[in-house]
C-alpha cells in the first residue's frame, strides 16, 4: 500500500459538526499518515479509493474505474420507502456509485439487511466502526452523571425518550452534550440535567470522565460513533434495540427497558468495556486495507 495512492472521498475535520462519515474519514486519514501510506486528494490519481455514501463525482469515478482504481463503497445509511425527495436523490446516487464498487462495506448488519436489497453488489463485508483509543481511553474511576451525546436533534434521536428518563429519575443527574438547546424540548427546565453544548472529539473525552454510563435512545441508528467512543472510555450503554447500536454494544450495556438493571450493575458493565479492543480504529482500518 505504501506504493499506492489512496483516495478518501470526504475531507475530514476534527470539529463539532460532521457525523459518522466525517469521523471515519478523520480517523482513517490519521491512521494512513501514521503508517506512511500516501493519500491523494484527487480521485483521478487514485489507485485505491474509499467512497463514502454518495460523496463522489460519478463521471470521475467511472474514469478512475477505467484506469483500474479499486473501489470500496462504505455505507452507513437507512433506505426507506417514504423518503423525502432530497434523501431519495442521495440514495439513488448511492445505487449508481455502488455499481462501480469492487467491495461494499456495510457499517452493521442492520445497514446490510436494509440497504443490500437495493444494490447489485455481490462482494460485501460488515465492518463495525472504531475510534482512537489514544483519545478515548478507558477510565476505571467514573463520574456521577448519566450522559447523553448528540449533535443531531432529528426525530430518530428520540429526545422524547431522553426527557422521559430525566423526568422518571429526578434523583439522577444527567449531562447533555451536543445541540440539545436547539431541540423543541426545553431541557433547561430540569434541575437534574446540565447542558454542555457541542464539543469536538478531543474535548469529548473530558466529559466522558464525568459520566458513569451513556443513555442512548437513538432509533434506527446504523452505527453510531458516539457509542463506540463511549465504550472505549469505559461507559456502559443503555440503548434502543431498533437499529445497529446493539451490534456495537454487545455485552457492554442493556436495552432501554432494562435501564435500572444497568444502573444497579454498572461496575460489571464498566469492566467489560475495558476489553473492547475490537473497537480500536487501527484494527478497523486494517480490515479495509485487507480488502484492497
Amino acid at each position: 500500500m505504501k506504493k499506492e495512492n489512496l483516495f478518501i472521498s470526504i475531507k475530514p475535520h476534527d470539529g463539532v459538526k460532521g457525523g459518522g462519515s466525517n469521523t471515519f474519514a478523520w480517523n482513517f486519514c490519521r491512521y494512513l499518515a501514521k503508517k506512511g501510506i500516501p493519500v491523494t486528494n484527487h480521485l483521478w490519481n487514485a489507485s485505491k479509493a474509499i467512497i463514502i455514501a454518495h460523496n463522489a463525482n460519478l463521471t470521475t469515478l467511472k474514469l478512475a474505474k477505467l484506469k483500474g482504481c479499486f473501489i470500496i463503497h462504505r455505507l452507513d445509511e437507512e433506505f426507506r420507502e417514504d423518503e423525502p425527495p432530497v434523501v431519495k436523490k442521495r440514495h439513488n446516487k448511492i445505487v449508481q456509485i455502488n455499481k462501480l464498487a469492487d467491495q461494499t462495506v456495510f457499517q452493521s448488519e442492520f445497514v446490510k439487511n436494509n440497504v443490500w436489497p437495493y444494490l447489485n453488489s455481490q462482494n460485501w463485508n460488515i465492518i463495525i466502526n472504531g475510534a482512537d483509543p489514544t483519545i478515548f481511553k478507558y477510565q476505571k474511576s467514573k463520574g456521577e452523571y448519566i450522559g447523553h451525546i448528540t449533535n443531531s436533534i432529528g426525530d430518530k434521536k428520540r429526545l422524547d425518550l431522553l426527557e422521559q428518563a430525566i423526568q422518571k429519575y429526578p434523583d439522577k443527574q444527567f449531562m447533555l452534550v451536543g445541540n440539545h438547546n436547539k431541540s423543541s424540548i426545553d431541557f433547561s427546565q430540569y434541575r437534574n440535567a446540565i447542558i454542555i453544548g457541542p464539543v469536538n472529539k478531543t474535548e469529548l473525552f473530558q466529559y466522558h470522565q464525568q459520566m458513569k454510563c451513556l443513555y442512548f435512545p437513538s432509533e434506527r441508528d446504523p452505527c453510531p460513533n458516539t457509542v463506540v467512543e463511549a465504550i472505549l472510555s469505559g461507559l456502559p450503554i443503555c440503548y434502543n434495540e431498533h437499529g445497529g447500536t446493539k451490534e456495537i454494544v454487545k455485552n457492554c450495556g442493556l436495552p432501554l427497558d432494562q435501564f435500572e438493571e444497568l444502573l444497579n450493575q454498572l461496575p460489571v458493565f464498566q469492566e467489560r468495556c475495558a476489553h473492547r479492543q475490537d473497537l480500536y480504529f487501527d484494527s478497523v482500518a486494517e480490515k479495509y486495507l485487507d480488502l484492497m
